[in-house]
């Protein structure tokens, strides 16, 4: 395995599947497709700094939309916000893989959601990005032990999860797609995606 994959596995477990604690914000491991599929917003955006926020329990940050994942609309995004709990992300100005849910009509993103450094994710990671939208209609459901990964489950992929709490490596390279047999598999994306 390459360094930049091994780097980027680390970072996922890092920054995206670990279980995330802090000061009593608790965040459940996540494969990155979950998350992309459960968040309103999924983008890539460059922080240009923090604004005066319109509402008093968020803090809100001048964005520049790079690329939209999600939703596909033509609403144009410039600022997002973040909550001042213990969830709450706080960013510095650059670009990030950012997501995030709507409430009363802002974005508001936090530690639970995507909140990565663009030039930290590998290319395949970027790459699986594009994928993640068409397996959204597959459930990926947590698992322990080897015998639950060969199980078949129509709409579902299974992910095995340690003692750790941290999904397993081979997850980490795939997205779960619907095939034509109607069932949903496991399909793993190596390869050089073009890099943006």
């Amino acid at each position: 395995m390459s360094a930049a994959v091994t780097l980027g596995l680390l970072f996922f477990l890092s920054a995206g599947l670990n279980e995330q604690v802090a000061e009593g914000c608790k965040c459940l491991p996540r494969h990155p497709q979950q998350v992309f599929c459960e968040s309103d917003v999924v983008i890539r955006a460059k922080i240009i700094g923090s604004v005066t926020s319109t509402h008093p329990d968020l803090v809100a940050f001048n964005i520049k939309v790079i690329t939209k994942y999600k939703p596909s609309n033509k609403k144009d995004i410039r600022v997002i916000y973040s909550t001042k709990t213990s969830c709450g992300g706080v960013l510095n100005n650059g670009e990030y893989l950012l997501s995030g849910s709507l409430m009363d009509g802002v974005i508001v993103f936090g530690l639970c959601d995507f909140m990565w450094p663009w030039d930290q994710l590998s290319s395949v990671q970027k790459g699986n990005l594009n994928m993640y939208r068409r397996g959204c209609v597959c459930e990926i459901a947590s698992c322990t032990g080897a015998s639950c990964l060969t199980k078949k489950l129509q709409r579902k992929c299974l992910i095995g999860v340690n003692s750790l709490g941290l999904v397993y490596e081979e997850a980490l390279q795939s997205v779960c797609l619907p095939c034509r047999d109607g069932f949903c598999r496991w399909r793993k994306m190596i390869g050089n995606y073009k890099r943006s």
